[in-house]
């Protein structure tokens, strides 16, 4: 079966089922801490897509963030809610996220935002995808014209903004890693720095900016996978700059321990 095609299908599928909820959740669990939250729709969401993947792939694994944590040549690594707090608070920007790791690459992946109603896509290979229209990163190359995004980390983030404030147009911060990787690969955003995320929050958003033309790297400027803990997600034309003010922030909290 075509594993992209059944993705997007899939995460529209449970798309409609996460608006039913989006904004009116009553139980919150805290997981390693009151900023780290879950909730029964998260797992009401993993569950539906778990289900779907054993059906039609029984001997592929999965890898999903609400505790499923297998190995395997044939990975899926599942995000059911990208943004819980977002989603909680009735924002927009959450989304849901499934990549297939074949080997140890990203082969497909696919991030879907039912309030936005859209659906970014890319199969290694064909290029990136949103709502059917070919996508591609932004040609700037001059920073002080860019717009970036970042996530909330702390001791990292205020620094982060602090700095890039000073030489770019904006920095925003979405709420959902997925997304700000997709917005990289459309071309929305010029940058995008993230610091100690899991690989269910960027998989999918990987292979988006990669077929969308973008360079990935960590914050050392060397190549990366999904199971890396900090990137760099870029148009590449801005790359360089982006990775020295990143390190200025890096330097400075280590110098601080």
């Amino acid at each position: 079966m075509d594993r992209l095609n059944f993705s997007i299908k899939l995460l529209r599928r449970v798309g409609h089922f996460l608006m039913l909820h989006w904004g009116r959740v009553d139980e919150v669990e805290k997981k390693t801490g009151f900023k780290d939250i879950v909730t029964k729709i998260d797992k009401e969401s993993q569950e539906m897509i778990v289900r779907e993947i054993r059906s039609k792939f029984p001997s592929d694994s999965i890898m999903a963030e609400e505790g499923i944590f297998e190995k395997g040549n044939r990975l899926w690594v599942i995000d059911p809610i990208d943004g819980t707090i977002n989603f909680v608070h009735g924002l927009p920007n959450f989304s849901i996220s499934i990549a297939y790791i074949e080997n140890g690459e990203v082969k497909m992946g696919v991030v879907h935002a039912p309030a936005l109603n859209e659906t970014f896509y890319a199969e290694e290979g064909n290029g990136a995808y949103l709502n059917g229209e070919r996508i591609n990163v932004s040609k700037n190359t001059n920073l002080e014209e860019c717009v970036g995004s970042t996530g909330s980390y702390v001791d990292f983030t205020g620094r982060f903004i602090g700095k890039m404030e000073k030489r770019t147009r904006r920095v925003r911060i979405l709420g959902s890693a997925a997304l700000n990787a997709c917005y990289v690969g459309a071309g929305r955003v010029d940058f995008f720095v993230t610091w100690r995320i899991n690989p269910w929050d960027i998989a999918a958003g990987f292979i988006i900016v990669k077929e969308g033309g973008g360079k990935i790297t960590d914050f050392a400027g060397k190549e990366v996978n999904v199971f890396s803990k900090n990137f760099i997600f870029s148009n590449g034309l801005i790359h360089e700059e982006v990775l020295k003010i990143t390190n200025e922030v890096v330097h400075e909290i280590e110098g601080e321990l």
